[in-house]
């Protein structure tokens, strides 16, 4: 990819969250691997948060030979289910819910609640043993890799931070409520920017506490941006259709607004800054060239890959395959009568997970001729 790095300049690949729906980030891996062929990643930059944050990492660390970790990625993914994510037994989960119940009865008291509902000592396994620094960093010394940067939201600042290992000329910054931080990266950033709230434990991490990396992230593209992106592939997890308007028969559940709120968490603030940079790209393609020498701005290249269907459809079809307590505490917030959304996020399963995967490559691949004039491959 040498030549067409040359030709395009520093390419980033942004992926936000989704939960369960990070499948599709897999799919759309592995097509973008095959079109882009053997040998180097096309990707120099590589971005993402929450369950983006996972896959961005095993993206970076097989920057020197991208098939072979797309391949990877799959291989991990088609064997997951929700036992390999949190702890799924009956008992922990009834318990913790009962504690959270209790909590406006015993706060007055002095006993508080803290943590999460889900405990996330499996995803804490499988991300130390997935995890390699050595690999991260001859990604970075080989030239494969400029940077990455991963996003976590700091309960103690109250910002966005985003940790980074890149190369040398890169810098801290700070914005409005976000900072980017240089860090030698390990398992325990991926996890912090994967702890959803309420879901998961906040996880402690330099002296302080992160969450989920979407909570506070208004400018998803701003680290592939401040780490010298020149073009920008952004992968997201929810479709282009928007919701037909629709006569309530009732209140939204508990559930059916928790779903909701997932999904602008996840979604809504990446789509809101695409926008801002094709109006941006729009704007500066008008400036004279003498009037783009006097502005740091400068056209900076995007294309999203977005599902061709409804994955809440996908994840409606298949709820019974969520593990028995969840199905219980999904139907209990009233999500069972919802659209899917809610299982959408949470149903780390097999079948679910291989429909994702199947759909995030055959929309990739339907893109072809896109991709590889995106790639400059010709």
């Amino acid at each position: 990819m040498s030549s067409s790095q040359n030709a395009t300049g520093r390419i980033a690949l942004v992926l936000q969250g989704g939960g369960a729906r990070g499948a599709y980030h897999v799919g759309a891996i592995k097509a973008l691997a095959e079109i882009a062929g053997p040998g180097r990643s096309p990707f120099q930059i590589i971005c993402g948060a929450s369950v983006g944050a996972i896959n961005a990492s095993a993206v970076a660390v097989a920057s020197t030979d991208f098939r072979a970790g797309a391949e990877h990625l799959e291989e991990l993914w088609r064997g997951l289910d929700s036992s390999a994510i949190f702890d799924t037994r009956a008992l922990p989960l009834i318990a913790t819910g009962a504690r959270w119940a209790m909590t406006p009865v015993l706060g007055p008291f002095g006993v508080r609640t803290t943590g999460g509902i889900l405990d996330y000592a499996p995803l804490d396994r499988l991300l130390q043993r997935e995890f390699s620094q050595a690999r991260l960093r001859h990604a970075i010394t080989s030239g494969a890799l400029h940077a990455i940067c991963i996003t976590a939201t700091s309960y103690t600042e109250g910002i966005s931070v985003t940790f980074f290992q890149g190369i040398d000329e890169i810098a801290d910054w700070e914005r409005a409520r976000r900072r980017g931080a240089r860090v030698a990266l390990g398992p325990q950033h991926l996890l912090a920017s994967a702890a959803l709230p309420f879901a998961f434990d906040p996880v402690r991490l330099d002296g302080g506490f992160f969450g989920d990396g979407a909570l506070r992230l208004s400018s998803p593209l701003s680290p592939a941006i401040h780490t010298g992106a020149d073009r920008i592939l952004v992968i997201t997890t929810r479709d282009g259709i928007p919701d037909r308007p629709d006569t309530p028969k009732a209140s939204p559940s508990l559930g059916a607004m928790a779903g909701h709120a997932l999904d602008i968490l996840f979604n809504d603030n990446l789509e809101a800054d695409y926008e801002r940079l094709t109006r941006i790209n729009q704007t500066v393609s008008l400036l004279s060239p003498e009037a783009r020498g006097q502005t740091p701005l400068k056209e900076v290249e995007a294309l999203m890959l977005r599902p061709s269907k409804d994955v809440r459809t996908i994840a409606k079809a298949l709820s019974a395959d969520l593990p028995r307590v969840l199905r219980v505490m999904v139907r209990g917030l009233g999500g069972a009568e919802g659209d899917g959304q809610i299982e959408s996020y949470m149903m780390f399963e097999p079948a679910y997970i291989a429909r994702l995967i199947d759909l995030g490559h055959a929309d990739t691949m339907a893109r072809e001729a896109e991709i590889r004039g995106f790639f400059g491959l010709g």
